[in-house]
């Protein structure tokens, strides 16, 4: 490390995007640990954890949530217009977020930290053209159950048991695997980005569930799966991230640091790496009866083309703190969203017991952290942007 190279590790969030990521700043910069900026500037080279993925999990959850409350009240009920606008938000929310992701990993501004690009693409290669993976063990790892649920409900395709990743505009399996790993993992995000913006997955939770949740949770499976340990933010050291606590020391950011600074060293010798030049399959979005043509064919378990890093059937395991996040921050997020929305009504008393609930909602998470149960990284919902 370079002794005149004053830059400290900081967690960023863009109020703009709501993104989070992880940058080396300067004092100069006036960017501290922890802290909320209009916008996250262009020059920065961005590192993104699996803490970060995990902020846009949130969203998709709220949107699940909610679609499974609209079905407690009738059709010609007033709150069901005031509930789809907390959908409207979310998927808003979740559009703003994807778009910067993809454009970031696009342009190499943005970089996975602690993961292997091409294991990456090899893992998610499996469960798209591959022999998937079993929908237990992807519900089981995550404490949800969004993959079962589908098989049940008559959305998969083949063997009920095993969920396939499906691309929403259908590739050729030749052209996935000739595709560069950065290219391939843009284009993942181009397809998730593609189903939230397509109006046919919101006519229910079903649809969302298996044409768009059930993406992003494979996506992060296979980011969880790839990356060093390290960078999930897990070790008892990094809890409490916050502006006022020197972090600089401890695991989690000593490798964010040795990570970002190998990745600009690297840049330097071998000169910045293109923007992704990937020709994106999708255009904007279609009705469903085009979008899904064909199957894409699927090779034998046994003929070669797999690459050996996932085999079928096994069993990966999240930290318990992630997936307590993964189990209780929807549900609590789509509290807090409802919350938010009784804070335009024009009524006293409304506010006022919407604010009792984000207060209480606040007291929960930061309560949660402390004992251990949710990761330091969780965003709490009932603050403000």
């Amino acid at each position: 490390m370079d002794s005149r190279d004053n830059r400290t590790v900081a967690l960023i969030k863009s109020l703009e995007t709501k993104n989070r990521f992880y940058a080396l700043v300067t004092p100069e910069s006036g960017i501290r640990n922890a802290e909320t900026v209009e916008r996250i500037p262009e020059d920065l080279l961005l590192g993104i954890a699996y803490p970060c993925l995990e902020d846009g999990l949130n969203d998709f959850a709220v949107i699940r949530t909610t679609f499974e409350t609209l079905d407690y009240f009738p059709e010609d009920d007033p709150v069901r217009d005031e509930m789809m606008e907390i959908i409207s938000d979310a998927r808003g929310n979740l559009t703003r977020r994807l778009k910067e992701l993809r454009d970031r990993i696009r342009s190499n501004t943005a970089i996975f930290l602690g993961t292997d690009y091409n294991e990456f693409k090899s893992y998610a290669l499996d469960m798209a053209i591959g022999r998937g993976y079993p929908r237990r063990n992807l519900d089981s790892m995550m404490k949800l159950n969004v993959f079962s649920m589908v098989a049940q409900e008559g959305g998969s395709d083949g063997n009920a048991d095993v969920y396939r990743y499906e691309f929403a505009v259908p590739i050729d399996p030749k052209i996935l695997k000739e595709t560069p790993a950065r290219d391939f993992i843009v284009l993942l995000f181009e397809d998730v980005l593609h189903s939230v913006l397509d109006d046919a997955n919101y006519t229910g939770r079903f649809m969302f569930d298996k044409n768009v949740f059930q993406k992003f949770i494979a996506v992060m499976f296979v980011n969880y799966a790839t990356t060093d340990p390290m960078f999930y933010g897990i070790n008892r050291q990094d809890y409490a991230v916050s502006a006022d606590k020197d972090m600089d020391q401890t695991p989690l950011y000593v490798a964010i640091r040795k990570e970002i600074t190998e990745i600009e060293e690297r840049k330097l010798s071998e000169g910045n790496s293109a923007p992704s030049m990937f020709t994106s399959p999708f255009s904007p979005p279609v009705p469903p009866t085009s979008l899904y043509p064909t199957a894409i064919s699927t090779p034998s378990p046994d003929d070669g083309e797999n690459s050996g890093f996932m085999m079928f059937g096994d069993s990966i395991d999240l930290p318990a703190e992630i997936k307590n996040e993964e189990a209780l921050m929807g549900s609590i997020t789509s509290l807090c969203s409802a919350a938010k929305l009784l804070l335009r009504k024009n009524d006293p008393d409304t506010e006022r017991f919407a604010r009792l609930i984000l207060t209480d909602a606040v007291r929960l998470v930061d309560e949660l952290k402390r004992l251990h149960i949710l990761p330091p990284q969780a965003i709490n919902p009932g603050l403000s942007d």
